[in-house]
């Protein structure tokens, strides 16, 4: 991709004239997109305006307020006589696309790791049991770890799964190495098709500013998610804490979307 304008991955600069959003914005979105998916890799050029404008349908005047848009949200970034250039996106992005951390941090270039803090079995607390849909006080997994992107700690992160359902997930050398879903894919068979997540702003705790590497008191973003399999059974309930330093968090919703 590094010939952009000779490429076929110029088939993918794409924008639809039947729907009302602003032509920039629709531009934007594309662009964003194409960074989010991996086909715009960090540090490559992205076309000139004009090859944009051409490719778009639209003037250049249209191109230039997209890619302004685009750099003051550090999407891109720009070296004056040189080019414009796609940055290196912030090490947490939770996008509709990806769903577990590990899938994330590949798709825009970072190397996932997990540092194990603890997994053990516990009897389920009310909270856990009601988003579960189980009985308070059944054997749950708990698995705490400290989600890194590049050795760079970005989220601390508290797992809940039934022991039932899921026996021996305790004792998954997966857990310290890998992804939980793959686990829960390769090992038991289940999918994970959806997650839910709610996002809520908070100050970090002296335990959770040490192993995130911030300051106590610093703003950050708690989240809590329920992961369900294709058939719609609830599988894992997780509650994770993201230093807003190093995560940015975008949606995109379309209508008609499931």
């Amino acid at each position: 991709m590094n010939d952009l304008p000779h490429s076929k991955a110029m088939d993918h600069f794409c924008i639809d004239r039947q729907e009302k959003l602003p032509l920039y914005e629709q531009i934007e979105r594309n662009l964003r997109e194409l960074i989010l998916n991996g086909r715009l890799q960090p540090g490559e050029t992205v076309p000139p305006e004009w090859e944009l404008a051409r490719i778009y349908g639209v003037s250049r005047l249209t191109v230039r307020r997209a890619l302004d848009d685009l750099a003051r949200q550090d999407w891109l970034f720009r070296r004056h006589g040189v080019g414009t250039f796609v940055s290196r996106p912030p090490v947490a992005v939770i996008t509709p696309s990806q769903l577990s951390f590990s899938q994330e941090m590949s798709a825009i270039g970072r190397r996932p790791s997990s540092r194990l803090l603890s997994c053990r079995v516990i009897p389920a607390d009310p909270t856990a049991a009601h988003r579960l849909l189980l009985a308070e006080g059944d054997p749950l997994v708990e698995i705490t770890r400290l989600r890194l992107a590049d050795g760079v700690p970005v989220l601390l992160e508290t797992a809940y799964l039934s022991s039932l359902r899921f026996p021996g997930l305790q004792d998954s050398p997966t857990l310290e190495t890998g992804s939980l879903y793959d686990c829960l894919s390769t090992q038991y068979g289940v999918v994970i098709a959806r997650v839910d997540n709610s996002l809520k702003a908070i100050l970090l705790d002296n335990e959770k500013a040490r192993l995130l590497g911030a300051e106590p008191g610093s703003p950050s973003i708690f989240s809590e998610c329920l992961a369900y399999t294709v058939e719609g059974e609830i599988v894992e309930y997780s509650f994770s804490v993201a230093h807003n330093v190093h995560s940015q968090f975008y949606f995109s919703f379309r209508r008609g979307e499931s």
